[in-house]
């Protein structure tokens, strides 16, 4: 079985967070929508190896789904992170409500495996990002 990182990085949250402006928490986005949207927020540019490590993490743990090309935040997810930034009032916090609800989450290598074979070879990822470069790169 391939090694994988199997702890949060600061690039996965900055990815979900991405996606979060991108959807406006509703429908789905393209890749490069997200990829643009973190680029428009703080200048954040991702690398190939950073996009495709934290959908795939964001994926194996159910935060997000892949559905016709575009990326989706799963409802558990919108409902947990509701929760969570709504406590932050309440609460004081040292964590961002992000980086909270992603540290709850294990990921465990047989997942990103799972995510891997059954989303990804069908998403043609690299081909995503790479249209995203030629673009906009």
């Amino acid at each position: 079985m391939a090694k994988y990182n199997l702890t949060w990085q600061e690039s996965d949250a900055q990815l979900l967070d991405a996606l979060l402006l991108a959807t406006g928490g509703e429908g789905g986005a393209t890749l490069q929508d997200v990829l643009l949207m973190a680029d428009a927020v703080d200048g954040t540019v991702f690398s190939l190896e950073e996009v495709t490590a934290g959908l795939e993490k964001l994926t194996a743990t159910g935060c997000i789904s892949v559905q016709k090309n575009k990326l989706y935040l799963s409802p558990d997810f919108l409902q947990a992170y509701e929760k969570t930034t709504l406590a932050e009032g309440v609460e004081e916090q040292s964590a961002r409500p992000l980086e909270k609800l992603l540290h709850q989450k294990e990921i465990t290598a047989e997942a990103i495996e799972q995510a891997r074979n059954s989303v990804f070879k069908k998403y043609k990822l690299k081909n995503h990002y790479q249209q995203y470069l030629e673009q906009f790169g």
